[in-house]
């Protein structure tokens, strides 16, 4: 059995080390909440933010768009499953006398141990991955893939970096196809069913755009003439968790939709997909190229896998489809100041998943030898933006100047000036190892100071800076 496991454990640890490699925690607003929830679940037996809201309101000057205040408690402004879903992970901090820390320190705190747990979710989705591409694919082809989510994508940008929604939620639609799979192999196993329902409603706990997944499965089941009793079982925990999410939303909020701003639609999607796929400014096909090879699992020599995988296919293209036109219809389509197609992290799991169907047209005898040279040559150029965007970003603060991208918009559309070169240009943002290295010379204290000097902890920061970010409520 361990010999089994040596694999995947080496996997989650090297994949743990590469995402640990930047040094730093991500100041994001939108992640403030989520970092906080598990300290209040182990230090106050509660969801609520109590404890942290007064130090937020006077030190952290967009406090009031992350936190909702709610019969005399403080709430995140965010869906809160993620975070509880990790907090098992924050259960150590119990017993390390925390409870007598200020907030202030404590926030600080939490910060750096969101990264840890953001890290630890991504590299564990990574191994459950590698569990469902080998019964996609062949076991190297599996690996392969697995490399290109885990390090070719948003996954490694986005996901790793902090306890944003998209890390935990692309866990919870891997492990829905995961036993969908495991399902198609043996149906009469029909716990997988349920197995597979309850990863499909933590994926819209987590995060409500993920609610498409329930559509597409039920598409794909239509397709496949799947029966009744088999729906029940895959909806029941789906409608049982969405009533759970209402009577949490009404109780906090007063309303369904809940403290997550409902993205507002445009009256047509097509600019929106045309960003999302093909600006220079967020892209998909700009900055991970490789995912084009998804389209192999519709080439003839991969119709043996679509056979016999038709139920993922239908379930993957279907969530692709929907998901794609809900994002591309936001206000804020291309997700504030951030690093690629954020907004798109979620597609990354079912294209994964078209790659491996296609893995044999890939790989075909027949298949000219440029082909396979072209999916190396997108691999490693996904590989080297991404970790563009893990060691440069900030730098260059394209995001920001000279005007802000949430109020000109047509920055996106500007090939002569795009973040990949304006990043480039700004060289490796040198900071935390500038830090941790005085940490071990000179010792924390002297680290602190450091910190201050180079202001790398904008929670402290009493106004907005000149260029203010997207409002950390849109999602």
């Amino acid at each position: 059995m361990l010999a089994r496991a040596r694999p995947y454990i080496l996997l989650y640890l090297a994949l743990t080390v590469v995402y640990h490699a930047d040094l730093r925690p991500v100041d994001s607003g939108d992640a403030l909440p989520a970092s906080l929830i598990p300290f209040a679940i182990v230090l106050d037996h509660s969801v609520a933010l109590d404890r942290f809201a007064p130090w937020l309101r006077g030190h952290v000057w967009y406090a009031a768009s992350v936190i909702h205040p709610a019969h005399g408690h403080f709430f995140s402004s965010f869906p809160i499953a993620g975070p509880v879903l990790v907090s098992p992970l924050y259960l150590p901090l119990a017993f390390a006398g925390l409870d007598q820390w200020d907030p202030g320190s404590l926030v600080t705190l939490a910060r750096i141990a969101q990264k840890f747990a953001a890290t630890a979710i991504t590299a564990f989705s990574a191994v459950v991955l590698l569990l469902l591409l080998k019964r996609l694919t062949t076991p190297r082809w599996a690996w392969y893939l697995t490399l290109v989510y885990a390090l070719a994508t948003e996954t490694w940008s986005i996901s790793s970096q902090a306890l944003w929604q998209h890390g935990p939620s692309e866990l919870a639609i891997i492990g829905c196809f995961y036993w969908l799979e495991r399902w198609r192999e043996l149906p009469a196993r029909y716990h997988y069913l349920w197995f597979s329902g309850v990863c499909a409603t933590a994926a819209f706990l987590i995060r409500p755009t993920n609610l498409v997944l329930l559509p597409a499965l039920a598409l794909a089941f239509l397709l496949a003439r799947i029966t009744i009793d088999e729906y029940v079982r895959l909806l029941a925990v789906p409608l049982i968790g969405g009533a759970l999410l209402a009577c949490y939303n009404l109780y906090v909020f007063q309303h369904l939709s809940g403290g997550y701003a409902v993205a507002v639609l445009h009256g047509s999607a097509l600019p929106g997909l045309a960003g999302l796929f093909l600006s220079p400014g967020r892209g998909l096909l700009f900055y991970t190229p490789v995912v084009l090879f998804a389209l192999c699992a519709f080439l003839p020599a991969a119709s043996v896998a679509r056979r016999q995988h038709k139920l993922q296919l239908e379930a993957a293209v279907a969530f692709i489809v929907l998901y794609s036109l809900v994002i591309s219809q936001s206000v804020i389509w291309w997700g504030g100041y951030s690093w690629g197609p954020r907004l798109l992290t979620e597609l990354t799991p079912p294209l994964i998943v078209l790659m491996a169907i296609g893995a044999s047209a890939i790989d075909h005898p027949q298949r000219p030898i440029w082909f396979q040279r072209a999916f190396v040559v997108l691999a490693l150029y996904s590989v080297l933006i991404q970790a563009l965007g893990v060691f440069f970003y900030p730098n260059g603060h394209w995001d920001g100047t000279p005007q802000s991208v949430d109020g000109a918009h047509g920055r996106l559309w500007n090939w002569k000036d795009n973040p990949i070169v304006r990043t480039l240009r700004g060289g490796v943002y040198w900071e935390p190892y500038a830090i941790v290295g005085i940490a071990l010379s000179k010792g924390i204290p002297a680290a602190r100071v450091r910190l201050q000097e180079l202001n790398v902890n904008p929670y402290e920061q009493a106004e907005p800076p000149a260029a203010p970010r997207a409002d950390p409520g849109l999602p």
